[in-house]
């Protein structure tokens, strides 16, 4: 059959209900603020992965034309030094 409650039951059961909502409120709000946190670390380091990859390509960049500097002046001092070659032959 049906369970019949008093007044006071209730109240005590409305009571437990209430402190539990308000236990689970708090428990939520703190996940929250660490989600933000987490959050913002994860920006900060999304950040920094973005200026050491930009950093990395410009030091690539430098050492591709380096290189290509240096050949370009190799093969023009080796030009150099075969027409002094050329030029003793004649």
């Amino acid at each position: 059959m049906t369970d019949k409650k008093t007044k006071k039951q209730l109240e005590e059961e409305l009571t437990e209900t209430v402190q539990r909502n308000e236990a689970l409120n708090a428990a939520y709000n703190e996940l929250l603020e660490q989600a933000k946190a987490v959050q913002a670390q994860s920006n900060n380091r999304l950040v920094s992965i973005r200026l050491m990859e930009n950093f990395a390509n410009t030091v690539i960049n430098a050492s591709a034309q380096l290189q290509r500097d240096m050949n370009e002046l190799n093969l023009t001092q080796q030009a150099a030094q075969d027409g002094e070659t050329q030029g003793r032959e004649s």
